[in-house]
């Protein structure tokens, strides 16, 4: 059977459980389907649920229904007898786009273009190398950067309506408990008081890590409703502001802007942390303070140039952490001009971020 006749039953009961299923969702998830490899089941949830699930409050009913249609069942296997090459690719990208849209409108699917092999290739996105991926690569994560965003945006959701209890007002419950002979009849609560963090991001942007640093300043743009202020500084061996060059949160065209349109590059033109930290410290210090936490991202190679880990120092004096992501798997750290042992003796926590799956996990801790 189809995966699409499948979908058809699927969407239906959704809606009978529940969860409003509009034509519009139906073709967002269609259009999202066509970017990822139906072969891998972390990537076809993931495009379902974030076009889908609306309203947090809706998960547990789309994961009850999923588990039903599709855990025992990869997507991919509908199309077993396919082989994934990019002739067939083109051919199924097409008839199932508008057999998506037909569906998505209410109008039978037909049989024809239920043959077809289903879009994607052998990489997954998601785990793409950010150092290793060619243009081809950098296009198909680009396609997946909304999904990512949309599902880190409810998981934080999650977070904040699960830290939204009252607190307990001890003080006041005791004293209103004398009037009933000290049973607490009526428990007296106090709203919390919660302010959203301050970011302040300092991101290297030369080109050893340029993928790696494009991705996560546009993912931190697509989350800024989620915190009070991001203060984004980007660098080489020069430092500039660069938060009004976010607001496109385009991935391919943001190294573009910072480079032409900031002062990144200083006398060198190499990366240098160490001035960086230097110059952030003694220009800038009226922005850090104990609300405001610190996200460098960055693989901390230095080109031998002087350390200044005194002055990171200083700047963790000041504020609440410091988190590290580093583009670099773990055993390259500290290997070469890496200096990444020396920095994190200032930092609160660190992350290593090969691809969009680890920098996904490593934002839901912030």
């Amino acid at each position: 059977m189809s995966l699409f006749y499948n979908l058809q039953e699927f969407f239906e009961q959704l809606r009978q459980e529940g969860l409003p299923v509009s034509p519009g969702q139906a073709n967002d998830c269609f259009q999202a389907l066509l970017h990822v490899d139906w072969l891998i089941e972390d990537a076809f949830y993931s495009a379902m649920s974030s076009t889908l699930v609306k309203n947090y409050s809706y998960q547990a009913i789309f994961d009850d229904v999923y588990k039903r249609y599709f855990i025992d069942r990869l997507p991919g296997q509908y199309y077993s007898d396919h082989h994934y090459n990019q002739q067939n690719n083109a051919i199924g990208n097409e008839n199932i786009s508008n057999e998506g849209s037909e569906f998505a409108q209410g109008l039978p699917l037909n049989s024809k273009s239920s043959s077809q092999a289903p879009p994607g290739g052998n990489k997954n996105p998601l785990e793409i190398e950010f150092n290793l991926a060619n243009l081809d690569d950098i296009h198909k994560m680009e396609r997946l950067f909304p999904v990512i965003a949309r599902r880190l945006a409810a998981k934080m959701i999650k977070v904040h309506r699960r830290n939204d209890q009252n607190n307990l007002n001890y003080r006041r419950t005791i004293r209103q408990s004398m009037s009933t002979g000290g049973i607490p009849v009526d428990i007296i609560t106090s709203k919390k008081i919660k302010q959203k963090p301050v970011l302040l991001v300092l991101c290297d942007v030369s080109g050893s890590v340029m993928n790696f640093s494009c991705f996560a300043l546009a993912l931190l743009a697509s989350l800024e409703r989620f915190f009070r202020h991001i203060h984004s500084y980007g660098f080489i061996d020069e430092i500039d502001n660069i938060s009004q060059l976010l607001i496109s949160g385009n991935p391919l065209t943001l190294r573009t802007h910072v480079l032409k349109h900031s002062r990144v590059v200083g006398g060198r033109g190499y990366t240098d942390y160490g001035a960086v930290f230097k110059a952030f410290q003694q220009r800038h210090s009226q922005l850090l303070n104990h609300k405001t936490t610190v996200l460098i991202f960055g693989d901390a190679r230095n080109n031998w140039f002087r350390d200044e880990t005194w002055a990171l120092q200083e700047i963790r004096n000041r504020v609440k952490k410091i988190y590290w992501f580093n583009p670099e798997s773990y055993a390259n750290w500290n290997t070469g001009d890496s200096r990444m042992s020396e920095y994190l003796i200032h930092c609160d926590d660190s992350f290593s971020c090969t691809n969009l799956l680890e920098m996904e996990k490593a934002f839901e801790k912030l």
